[in-house]
């Protein structure tokens, strides 16, 4: 009996399905003639009929202006011993640009060279939806104040903002432990069984503890983290936010004075201070100083709280009603 032969799949058909599952298409060009052959997922791309007579001369007509020069180069920089990408833009009439990606490997033979396009749009949106997510992260922390961290479930920081700036404290040097350093030495027993709690039961938690500045004082912040979890709910990493509830606490004690940049200016005058002095007593930056002195543009009340606060230590009060506003120098700091 004879035994039927088994069938198999040609490699056109593994072509095509790759093609289609990686949105690409491949395309070889003879660079004597100019003459341009491409497969299916390469005239889809483009947007072609496949029974269409394509040339590099017409392909470099369906591109935008501005990018028809890096085309053109392709041949030159390949020649030189090195696979070559370049994302272009295709214009289609009234239509936005689409963009692809052309990569062209070292040509093998005389005068031809063999490349694949790749649709990009899928790309961009995935790299513009990342930047939007880092960016509202971002916008997030900046609008709080304090820091943000994440660490993986071995308990390493991968991602720390902020820290170096109320701590003074490097992330290099932050490590696996270093982070606990800046930590009072009466509270890390605390936040390691709080951390342990949380391993356990992998449940969010809060902590106060007492955080060591780059001016060498201690203050009272609070810790709050949570689990990223996975689709099955187990968690994937911890991320936390360290909020300087002192500075919340100090300005509070001052009944919330408006600080108006003439009072900043008057300020420093009455204390003898430099724009560099007052940033460093409060911890902010020389920039935010001068810009809010000379423009008023509107700054964050995390970083009014910190400047309200650091005259406050040195016995400035300030002063302000709907008429009127004012400093006031208590009388233990008044000079002799």
């Amino acid at each position: 009996m004879q035994q039927k032969q088994p069938s198999f799949v040609s490699s056109r058909h593994y072509m095509d399905v790759a093609e289609r599952f990686l949105d690409v298409g491949f395309w070889n060009a003879d660079m004597t003639t100019g003459e341009v052959r491409g497969t299916d997922g390469f005239y889809r791309i483009l947007g072609l009929p496949r029974d269409e007579a394509f040339s590099l001369h017409r392909w470099v007509s369906l591109l935008h202006p501005d990018d028809r020069e890096d085309f053109r180069s392709l041949y030159a920089v390949v020649t030189m011993g090195v696979s070559v990408s370049r994302e272009v833009r295709l214009v289609d009439g009234d239509r936005p640009p689409r963009r692809i990606r052309i990569a062209v490997e070292e040509p093998t033979t005389m005068n031809r060279i063999v490349g694949l396009v790749q649709d990009a749009a899928a790309e961009r949106e995935a790299k513009a939806a990342l930047y939007r997510e880092r960016a509202r992260l971002n916008a997030f922390i900046e609008m709080v104040g304090g820091a943000f961290w994440a660490r993986d479930l071995n308990g390493v920081v991968g991602d720390l903002r902020g820290w170096d700036s109320m701590t003074g404290q490097p992330p290099v040097q932050c490590g696996k432990e270093g982070w606990l350093e800046a930590i009072h030495p009466d509270d890390r027993e605390r936040i390691e069984e709080t951390r342990e709690a949380c391993e356990r039961d992998g449940l969010p938690r809060d902590i106060s503890y007492r955080l060591l500045y780059a001016d060498g004082q201690y203050r009272e912040v609070l810790a709050r983290t949570t689990p990223v979890r996975q689709e099955n709910g187990t968690p994937m990493e911890w991320i936390g936010l360290i909020e300087e509830t002192w500075r919340r606490d100090t300005v509070g004690s001052q009944n919330d004075p408006t600080l108006r940049p003439q009072q900043l200016r008057a300020a420093r005058v009455m204390l003898g201070w430099s724009a560099e002095t007052l940033a460093q007593e409060a911890g902010v930056s020389i920039a935010t100083i001068r810009r809010y002195e000379t423009t008023g543009e509107h700054m964050k009340d995390a970083t009014v709280s910190a400047i309200v606060a650091a005259l406050a230590r040195h016995g400035l009060v300030l002063t302000s009603s709907s008429t009127e506003m004012g400093l006031r120098l208590r009388h233990s700091h008044m000079p002799d």
